[in-house]
């Protein structure tokens, strides 16, 4: 009745027009129950706590994350400091069961609708399967809101091997190929403000609301800066392409990196909107968030509709 009664209001005065005043008024009556203009209350993600190697066994199983992938398979054997960044090897590593399970608790637990992921492997069908579930959750609600997102629950997954994607497209689970997209992108040597770094010339034209930085491999960078490059094996991998997407993420945006600290930590001194950075040193990742006030109606997330577990 207090809704009508503030539409009836404002058409008189002819401020907007009905559609519009309706609007507004549910998404500022859904805001107070959400807390939407400010940003939600919540204790920083406990990367940590997400992947106890017990927890991480019962929410894998639970989830069928086992049978999805094999946990069994052999890593390949590293001899030397340099295997892994040497670009020599031709099997990938072994699914890692932490890394596997906090991903897709944190796509479930946050409610994640469009996944941008660099690097594909165990992980791309794992984010499936999460957004997935996702997608049934959405499904089930009495009432869905309007958004703006013409890819839920999505992943796009970019890499710079086309022997990668082919091995990785061949093994996707039938059920999972219609919410996954692979892309091949050159990776090339750059800048950001003077300082190196490198950045995939052809990323999916999509706003994400979770990010997975786990590429590229630091051989697949090309070209040479002032005679350094990303060929040389003690020279860790500097990914600009957060930072040049920046200004376009939505509040509320999280970034999952693996490894890659030196990376992080360049994220954290050049990004300039107002991100936490929670960095998990035992489990070798960092995440950021990006915390602002929600933009409006059309630009909620899915910690907005549903309680974060954590």
């Amino acid at each position: 009745m207090a809704l009508f009664y503030e539409c009836m209001l404002k058409c008189a005065r002819k401020l907007l027009d009905t559609a519009d005043i309706v609007r507004d008024a549910m998404f500022r009556q859904h805001s107070a129950r959400l807390n939407l203009y400010g940003y939600r209350d919540i204790d920083r993600v406990n990367l940590r706590l997400m992947a106890k190697d017990s927890a991480s066994r019962d929410y894998a199983a639970q989830q069928g994350l086992t049978e999805l992938v094999n946990f069994a398979e052999n890593a390949p054997r590293l001899e030397s400091p340099y295997d892994a960044v040497s670009g020599k090897l031709t099997a990938p590593f072994a699914p890692d069961l932490e890394d596997l399970a906090r991903i897709h608790k944190l796509i479930r637990t946050r409610h994640i609708f469009t996944v941008l992921e660099f690097g594909v492997g165990y992980s791309t069908w794992v984010i499936a399967d999460a957004l997935r579930k996702n997608e049934a959750d959405w499904n089930a609600l009495a009432q869905r809101p309007a958004i703006r997102n013409r890819f839920p629950f999505q992943v796009f997954s970019v890499d710079a091997s086309k022997e990668w994607i082919r091995m990785s497209e061949a093994r996707i689970p039938k059920t999972l190929q219609s919410s996954i997209h692979l892309r091949h992108s050159n990776v090339k040597i750059g800048t950001f403000q003077g300082r190196l770094c490198h950045f995939f010339d052809d990323l999916p034209d999509i706003v994400p609301d979770f990010i997975y930085l786990d590429g590229p491999a630091p051989k697949d960078v090309h070209g040479s800066l002032n005679g350094m490059s990303f060929q040389c094996d003690e020279r860790t991998v500097m990914s600009g392409d957060l930072l040049a997407m920046e200004s376009i993420l939505l509040p509320g945006t999280f970034v999952l990196i693996d490894g890659r600290t030196n990376n992080a930590r360049f994220l954290q001194r050049n990004f300039q909107r107002n991100w936490t950075m929670v960095h998990d040193r035992e489990g070798d990742v960092t995440s950021f968030e990006l915390v602002e006030e929600r933009l409006g109606p059309y630009n909620i997330l899915g910690t907005d509709l549903w309680p974060p577990i954590l």
